[in-house]
């Protein structure tokens, strides 16, 4: 019986000496948290954003002049489109965009616009999440996009 407790005795200390915690339970839960933190967010009519995603998006596209496109994608699009999600065709993808090219872009604006999920099961918001988009804004995106991934 004794030797029992010392036998359990000394596997308490070992364990104690080498086995305890390396880092405290903030650290680990800052860095899952860090981990899993969405790539971005949707924002839905009607709730107001943390932050503006972007604000008086038309007379911007305005100001932008042949920029608008690319300024609406940095602004909105990058967010799925250059963020590298599985099933997104992702801006420069010459073979992904290749058949999405191909049905014309008043069917690419249409899905732009309105919302589309495609073959992946992955919704595209309708105009990136943003309803404070112009269909012009889009429209540009769009352009854009196509542009730089034929």
């Amino acid at each position: 019986m004794i030797g029992l407790a010392a036998l359990m005795a000394i596997f308490m200390i070992l364990g104690i000496s080498f086995g305890g915690i390396s880092e405290s339970p903030e650290k680990a839960t800052a860095e899952v948290m860090e981990n899993t933190a969405p790539v971005a967010k949707v924002r839905i009519e009607g709730d107001e954003p943390e932050a503006p995603v972007m604000e008086e998006s038309t007379e911007m596209a305005a100001a932008e002049g042949d920029n608008a496109g690319k300024t609406t994608y940095d602004n909105i699009c990058v967010a799925c489109h250059g963020s590298g999600i599985p099933g997104i065709p992702q801006l420069g993808d010459v073979a992904a965009w290749a058949p999405r090219i191909e049905q014309g872009n008043d069917t690419l604006y249409e899905r732009a616009i309105n919302g589309y999920t495609g073959n992946a099961g992955l919704p595209m918001p309708a105009k990136g999440g943003n309803p404070d988009l112009s269909d012009d804004d889009v429209k540009a995106a769009v352009d854009y996009m196509v542009t730089s991934s034929q």
